[in-house]
């Protein structure tokens, strides 16, 4: 997945390193969009109007995407590859930003919705339009989940490109994490949480980001306009039990702007950070968190 991971346990493990290698490229082979053989780049070049069997992985990620996707009005869309693409934010690199036209032609080819579901003892799925799908804002928060499943320890951690899942004690305290706020002072403390048997997930903007037209914008498109989001949120940081979904959760909430981050985490009952951009002031603001706060 082009990052790093780690796995702490306390106790005698009993996993080796290699069967959790083996199990991260197996989960690679079917998400990664570099990888023109992966079971997803294969069904991004399936033609439309074609119900092609995939995988009870695939398969299983795809429907909580289209639930999410549906939660969060569309702010978490992995139907836009097509966008992903021009924008050089994926596997294809380009140094030259779209024109207006280019995002509009690839924003009708670019949505979830276009995708169909059918479940059964055979799970197959059919793209209503051409559209292109890139699970990298979830698959990372998936893979995290079965590694843990792997390990057969009650007390243990594990990370993947800072999406964390946490389960049992650390030496019989609480597993205790710090997010980063990205003010940029040498002095700045990390806001520090425990985690409970739950999972975090961080999307921010503050290191991922670049300059068009004298603008800066962040890696994350909104999905209803087909451009770089332009959000007063500087990171976002969820916990939930599952990582892979508070892995899709932070990425929506970027993309929406603290005003509809807020709601939305208060109509599902989400604990988050959110952390508001400079021009804000970097201003903290913490939903639902109860026990996890230090």
């Amino acid at each position: 997945m082009g990052t790093s991971w780690t796995v702490k346990t306390i106790g005698n493990s009993v996993i080796s390193q290699q069967i959790i290698k083996d199990r991260l490229t197996a989960i690679n082979q079917i998400f990664s969009t570099w990888e023109a053989t992966s079971e997803l780049s294969l069904l991004n070049q399936q033609p439309v109007q074609q119900w092609i069997a995939v995988s009870d992985a695939l398969f299983y990620v795809l429907k909580k995407s289209k639930e999410i996707h549906q939660q969060t009005h569309g702010y978490f869309d992995p139907g836009i590859g097509h966008l992903v693409d021009i924008w050089g934010f994926g596997a294809n690199k380009t140094m030259q930003k779209p024109s207006h036209y280019q995002v509009q032609k690839a924003l009708r080819n670019s949505s979830i919705r276009y995708l169909m579901l059918k479940d059964g003892a055979d799970k197959f799925v059919k793209k209503t339009r051409d559209i292109h799908l890139d699970l990298s804002a979830i698959a990372k928060g998936y893979a995290v989940d079965e590694i843990a499943k792997l390990l057969r320890v009650k007390n243990h951690l594990v990370e993947i490109g800072g999406e964390v899942r946490a389960l049992g004690n650390n030496h019989a305290k609480a597993w205790t994490l710090g997010i980063e706020q990205p003010d940029n002072k040498a002095t700045a403390t990390p806001i520090v949480l425990k985690l409970h048997n739950q999972s975090i997930a961080t999307s921010g903007n503050y290191r991922n980001y670049f300059i068009w037209q004298g603008a800066r914008y962040m890696h994350i498109l909104n999905p209803n306009t087909g451009l770089p989001a332009s959000s007063d949120l500087a990171s976002v940081s969820v916990i939930h039990p599952q990582t892979m979904v508070a892995d899709a959760y932070a990425t929506a909430m970027m993309a929406m702007g603290s005003k509809k981050a807020t709601a939305l985490a208060q109509r599902l009952n989400l604990s988050v950070i959110l952390i508001l951009n400079q021009r804000a002031n970097f201003k903290v603001s913490k939903i639902n968190l109860g026990t996890n706060l230090h």
